[in-house]
């Protein structure tokens, strides 16, 4: 079945969401830290649009990397899902 682009958009926006609640911040404390507006981090949280500068702010300021890798390429986390055990 074929995938949207709005699945992955609404996934990503679920994940940086979590990422926030695990990290205990909240949106206000987390724009400060990234140098982005409350709205900003509103906006992305609701799967709306945001540029991709600020969304790289963003995921540093939550502690992560942004990578672009090539379609069907595994890496190490996922082995175990395309080699199970049995």
């Amino acid at each position: 079945t074929l995938k949207l682009p709005i699945t992955n958009l609404e996934q990503l926006a679920h994940d940086l969401q979590a990422l926030r609640r695990d990290r205990r911040l909240n949106q206000t404390q987390l724009a400060e830290r990234g140098g982005l507006s409350r709205r900003t981090i509103t906006s992305i949280e609701n799967g709306g649009n945001i540029g991709l500068a600020e969304f790289i702010r963003l995921a540093n300021a939550l502690g992560q990397d942004v990578v672009l890798r090539p379609h069907r390429t595994v890496v190490l986390e996922e082995l175990a899902d395309v080699f199970p055990e049995e």
